[in-house]
């Protein structure tokens, strides 16, 4: 059974080893720690097994750390006193290239956290850091840095084997459940890492919940009495794997696949479940010289990105670069232009851009906007006005599109520019000697209710093909003509069950050739079968919906999308929103405004409205939804990290009371603002002493409440 389970580490506190104070001294960057040589096991290219004489779970000693929490994309500094008060700059780079920087103060201690609340956020982009790397710290009262290397050793898996009972009588009134059970956590690490030291490798598992004063009453607090529970590599006879009679484990690694695993055996019903529940991590100190310089601690159930509200997103998160630069021309006489660019460079693991969208504006009137959509990097913009200038702009997509950036101007018609596209584009500033004959073996050919697929033998000498549709039915709607530079086209916008001739000619800078033409009919549209509307959910000026899928009406009519409608119950006008799953959101409503739903299913112009089950309420008001994303609670020194979101971000504020009646209770903190991006974050201490019953309730100024549930710890 593999077990996936969210947790929150702190930095300080929230670590898995100890690490010293800092020395002086006057660099130590990766170049200076000369890796001491990895140990006996990396060598054999063997697998390797440490049983219960292998440990070395206790970390080395030594001046000054920098943590990185890599699959939260955080970095500590630690220890470094000597540098106290100092404003510290922290860079991530791989290779040459700065992926991520931080600036902050160190405080008293020489403590300072970047991605975690009560710290710093990255500036810019929260950067996504992976094995290799570098962490490099420097600082502004004085020529010294601190460099570490993020270690290669990454978790993959934690499997549990299930619990065996042994059936074994336990004393009256014990609750104690005795048995077998395993629980193994599997990685993987690069065995060529020379900054990895089997020596300095350490798997943990970390639970508060497995100490015996943290036991709740009439539960079992089984064998293990440790709030960590550390397996290495190599053996240490001071320091053995497990505890006799309590708990036992063993570790394995092997070179020759670059994996690793270690395997803790448990008795106790108990000790089992709390120990598949932890927090899973490989913890690796950096090999060399330094005693302790660079901890690595890979937590297998954290994931990248901000660790608090207000920082920025991280990569994937990002808008693309769109390009700044392209080619731009238009051939002598022609109505198009033109345009071809490349992708720039985009930051460290950014969504890949996917698309663009390029338009021509200008003309004899300003606001006039021709725009194409592409996945390519050429697009010809067609139908603009010969003589005139147009601006290009482009913008680019890779799940969010970018800011509008200008490629230029260019006059239409005039045969400027005539640089071949990238690939095998067609010189538009090439004139050829005669005009076009008529496109040959055309065919036009209709599968949908509103659009008809033509084709057609490439014409020699072309630059370009236009296709116009017709049609005697006065209530047939007929489409634009249709420009393109390749043999086939689309038409789209037809009438359902209409008959429309084709007609397509080629052209070049001579003019246009004669027309070649077919003739084809639409498929007639057949109304979507019945569906049923199953979930309707009030939102910030929002209402949610789900609904079964509706079946075709006949196979030449498949469902071509749906259409949701909110219907104010104070007269005024009704919102609509496509949607072309089985679900949809209507944004753009007035909370406390009652709404009536519908959802409509289309297939051409025929439609069919969803019905209405007696279990299903249609009719909501819509208003802000707040939501917990943690909750978290020290007792010993009344912590309370809480954090969540809010729909509404206009002058919003959410407020924290204990129990779970909204509005009501003994206050955590009140006036706690959203931020822009919807979220919101409580890091407290010395707050009201939590309840026994963990719960308690949020509410906004927008009329928004919850009620949550607290971990409770030490």
């Amino acid at each position: 059974m593999t077990r996936t389970r969210p947790t929150q580490h702190g930095g300080r506190g929230g670590g898995h080893g100890a690490v010293g104070a800092p020395a002086s001294r006057t660099s130590r960057s990766p170049k200076r720690l000369i890796a001491g040589g990895l140990a006996a096991v990396t060598a054999t290219g063997a697998l390797v097994t440490f049983g219960s004489m292998a440990q070395a779970g206790t970390p080395p000693t030594g001046p000054g750390n920098i943590e990185i929490f890599n699959k939260r994309s955080m970095v500590a500094l630690e220890g470094y006193a000597a540098q106290a008060g100092q404003e510290a700059t922290v860079e991530v780079l791989r290779g040459d290239r700065t992926i991520g920087i931080g600036v902050g103060t160190l405080d008293a201690t020489g403590f300072l956290e970047f991605n975690h609340p009560g710290g710093e956020c990255w500036i810019g982009v929260t950067p996504t850091i992976k094995p290799g790397d570098e962490v490099r710290v420097s600082f502004s009262g004085e020529a010294f840095t601190d460099s570490a290397i993020t270690a290669s050793p990454t978790v993959t898996e934690v499997v549990g084997s299930g619990f065996v009972p042994d059936g074994a009588v336990q004393p009256e009134g014990s609750l104690r459940v005795s048995g077998t059970g395993t629980v193994t956590i599997k990685g993987t690490y690069d065995p060529a890492d020379p900054w990895f030291d089997p020596a300095r490798f350490v798997i943990e598992t970390v639970n508060p919940d497995n100490r015996d004063d943290k036991t709740p009453p009439g539960q079992d607090p089984g064998l293990v009495d440790a709030r960590a529970m550390g397996i290495t590599l190599v053996p240490d006879a001071e320091h053995p794997n497990g505890e006799p009679g309590l708990w036992d484990a063993e570790a394995t690694i092997d070179p020759a696949t670059g994996t690793w695993s270690g395997t803790y055996t448990l008795y106790t019903q108990a000790d089992y479940d709390r120990t598949l529940d932890g927090d899973h991590v490989a913890a690796a100190w950096m090999a060399g010289e330094e005693p302790a310089l660079g901890l690595t601690q890979n937590e297998f159930e954290e994931i990248p990105g901000p660790g608090m509200g207000g920082c920025p997103p991280s990569p994937d998160g990002q808008v693309p670069t769109a390009p700044s630069t392209a080619q731009l021309s238009s051939a002598t006489g022609s109505t198009s232009v033109e345009v071809a660019w490349e992708t720039p460079a985009q930051p460290a693991d950014a969504s890949e851009v996917t698309g663009y969208r390029v338009a021509a504006i200008g003309g004899a009137h300003a606001e006039q906007e021709t725009a194409e959509r592409t996945g390519g990097t050429s697009v010809s913009l067609d139908g603009l006005e010969a003589g005139a200038t147009y601006e290009i702009m482009i913008e680019a997509y890779n799940g969010r599109w970018s800011a509008a950036q200008s490629l230029g101007t260019v006059v239409v018609g005039s045969g400027t520019g005539g640089t071949t596209p990238p690939g095998d584009g067609t010189d538009p500033g090439t004139d050829p000697t005669a005009l076009p004959a008529a496109p040959a073996g055309l065919t036009a050919t209709s599968a949908s209710l509103d659009s008809a697929d033509v084709s057609w033998a490439a014409t020699a000498g072309a630059t370009s093909y236009t296709v116009t549709a017709s049609s005697e039915d006065p209530a047939a709607l007929v489409p634009a003509p249709v420009t393109v530079t390749a043999p086939a086209a689309t038409l789209t916008g037809l009438t359902s069950g209409a008959a429309y001739t084709v007609s397509v000619t080629a052209a070049n800078a001579n003019g246009e050739g004669p027309a070649s033409t077919a003739t084809v009919s639409t498929l007639t549209a057949v109304a979507p079968a019945a569906f049923d509307l199953t979930r309707v959910i009030p939102g910030h000026e929002s209402i949610t919906a789900e609904w079964t899928a509706a079946a075709a009406g006949n196979a030449a009519s498949p469902v071509s999308g749906y259409e949701l409608v909110a219907t104010p119950a104070d007269g005024q006008a009704a919102v609509t929103f496509a949607a072309t799953g089985t679900a949809g959101t209507v944004s753009g409503l007035r909370n406390g405004v009652e709404y009536a739903l519908t959802v409509v299913a289309k297939s051409g112009s025929a439609t069919t409205t969803a019905r209405v089950p007696a279990t299903v309420d249609n009719t909501v008001t819509p208003t802000d939804v707040v939501t917990v994303t943690r909750a978290q609670y020290r007792a010993d020194k009344r912590e309370y990290r809480i954090q969540g979101t809010a729909q509404d971000t206009t002058a919003n504020r959410v407020h924290l009371r204990l129990g779970d009646v909204a509005g009501s209770g003994t206050t955590i903190q009140l006036n706690v603002p959203v931020q822009a991006d919807g979220t919101w974050a409580v890091d407290l201490r010395n707050g009201p002493a939590l309840p026994t019953n963990n719960r308690f309730n949020v509410t906004s100024d927008s009329g928004a409440s919850t009620v949550a549930v607290m971990t409770r710890s030490r």
